[in-house]
């Protein structure tokens, strides 16, 4: 499906009725949706209840997790959001906070920080 695993989101706890539209109509609202793929069983065709869409980019990828985790609910069950390749997140009963960290989705800002290099003045 996806070039770039960091582009895509992983959609879980899916009810098995909701179609590739609904849910699309859902997700291009934080921004264009390169592809969307539901899996289904081979014998029913029956989704198996998670999906993957991937973004444009990276940035809208995190920004559609950051959006819209906490909020969909569809066919009475909450969705679940993550980058697609991350860990596994613990479940977060609380809405996020704009002001807080993305807990428990990790941050790429953090790591990039804390993986790059001091500059030559602050090495000491």
């Amino acid at each position: 499906m996806s070039s770039d695993p960091s582009c895509t989101v992983y959609i879980g706890n899916l009810d098995e009725r909701v179609s590739d539209r609904v849910l699309y109509d859902i997700l291009i609202q934080a921004g264009r949706v390169v592809d969307l793929h539901i899996p289904r069983d081979k014998e029913t065709d029956r989704s198996k209840g998670f999906a993957f869409a991937e973004y444009e980019t990276e940035e809208i990828a995190d920004y559609a997790v950051r959006l819209f985790t906490g909020l969909v609910t569809l066919y009475n069950r909450t969705l679940r959001f993550g980058v697609s390749g991350q860990d596994k997140a613990t479940p977060n009963l609380q809405a996020p906070s704009m002001f807080t960290s993305n807990y428990p989705f990790k941050s790429r800002l953090h790591e990039d920080v804390a993986m790059s290099p001091l500059p030559r003045h602050a090495q000491g």
